[in-house]
């Protein structure tokens, strides 16, 4: 399942996929896994999100 929020979240910062998994220091393809549902983020990367973009609320992303 698509993660639609990931998605419109990157796409408010005015992000592509290549340059979230940059600022990210992830892979491309493991960044579009993550957004197309086809792999889970690990915690740490969680964290980096956070730290990253302090605003983003990581529970609203992921979690519901």
């Amino acid at each position: 399942m698509k993660r639609e929020k990931l998605q419109s979240f990157r796409q408010s910062k005015n992000l592509t996929q290549e340059q979230m998994a940059k600022e990210l220091n992830i892979t491309v393809s493991h960044y579009k896994a993550i957004e197309y549902g086809q792999r889970n983020p690990s915690f740490e990367l969680m964290e980096r999100i956070k730290n990253i973009f302090p605003k983003a609320n990581i529970d609203k992303i992921f979690l519901s």
